[in-house]
């Protein structure tokens, strides 16, 4: 049977924020590769916050990503602090015996 991992066809990096400077600007730990399939998407979604945002992109991957992470898409420059995204909201989508699958990623 086919898993929906099967599907992750890209790669994208991520990292954890793990602090901040005297400036206020995050600090990250070291940045990771994960499968993962990204798609376009023009949705408005609620954040953490509860206020509406319009999304660009969902990503479905296996990797443990929450709303402290940064992310990369395929082919941006992990070395590029202003590259990377931030989170709006993190699904988790179980199976059948409540083990997370998947998680979808909205940015």
């Amino acid at each position: 049977m086919a898993s929906p991992s099967d599907r992750f066809r890209q790669i994208i990096s991520y990292a954890l924020v793990v602090g901040r400077d005297a400036h206020g600007k995050p600090s990250l730990g070291s940045v990771f590769p994960a499968r993962a399939r990204v798609q376009p998407s023009r949705r408005l979604i609620r954040d953490a916050s509860g206020n509406e945002q319009l999304a660009s992109h969902v990503i479905y991957t296996g990797a443990s990503l929450t709303l402290q992470h940064r992310i990369w898409l395929p082919g941006e420059d992990t070395s590029d602090f202003n590259c990377a995204r931030r989170p709006m909201a993190v699904d988790e989508i179980v199976d059948g015996v409540g083990v997370v699958s998947f998680r979808k990623v909205w940015l």
